[in-house]
């Protein structure tokens, strides 16, 4: 036997593996295992609220990594936390005093407790919604050399100039939201299912034509 015939004959059973290990969800399996574990860490790092934005976009920048086959070990996802805290945190502290306050005047909208009623809750839903987009999608789109500032605006541009990856956004929080509603224990892992949503919101934001109509709307 020759060795080039040697070298096929060693490569079919790899290349069998793979195509086995993928057919039979492998892939997804392991996709679904690192985002238990992201859903995991985001939640813990997330407590003091402050840190929860910076948190969330070590979590997307780590499944980046995982899904393209780089370093994605437990040890990258904390030092990317560790990173995006830097100027992180304050995003995330304007993000939760700025929801709180639009999330204050929803409850008491709809109770009738404030002049406005059912119009302050409905303004103040959209409101809500619309920096939840734009904090959530600059989140995606972090990485550690990244200035917290450009991100914003960008995606503030990309929020319309993207609407399919907005939608993504918007349904992985809404998904997120109504798991915990429907049992609360599983908040834990709802910012794994978010990051999902946030990953594929920024492979397309990374996708040339989101990027000229992004640079187009700033």
């Amino acid at each position: 036997m020759s060795a080039h015939t040697a070298h096929e004959s060693e490569e079919r059973p790899a290349s069998a593996g793979a195509e086995h290990l993928f057919r039979f969800g492998g892939g997804s399996v392991a996709l679904f295992g690192e985002m238990l574990v992201v859903g995991l860490v985001v939640t813990a790092l997330s407590l003091p609220l402050v840190t929860a934005v910076p948190a969330i976009a070590a979590g997307v920048h780590h499944l980046d990594r995982h899904v393209s086959d780089r370093g994605d070990g437990l040890g990258e996802l904390l030092d990317a936390a560790r990173r995006a805290c830097r100027g992180g945190w304050a995003v995330g502290a304007v993000a939760a005093l700025a929801l709180g306050l639009l999330g204050l005047n929803v409850a008491l909208g709809v109770q009738g407790l404030v002049p406005g009623g059912t119009p302050l809750a409905i303004v103040s839903a959209l409101f809500a919604a619309v920096i939840a987009v734009v904090v959530v999608r600059a989140a995606s789109l972090w990485e550690p050399s990244a200035d917290w500032r450009e991100l914003l605006r960008e995606a503030a541009s990309l929020t319309t100039a993207d609407p399919v990856g907005t939608a993504y956004v918007l349904i992985g929080l809404g998904v997120g939201a109504v798991v915990a509603w429907m049992f609360l224990p599983l908040i834990i892992v709802t910012p794994g299912m978010l990051a999902i949503a946030m990953l594929a919101a920024r492979r397309r934001a990374n996708a040339p034509v989101c990027m000229d109509h992004a640079r187009r709307g700033r």
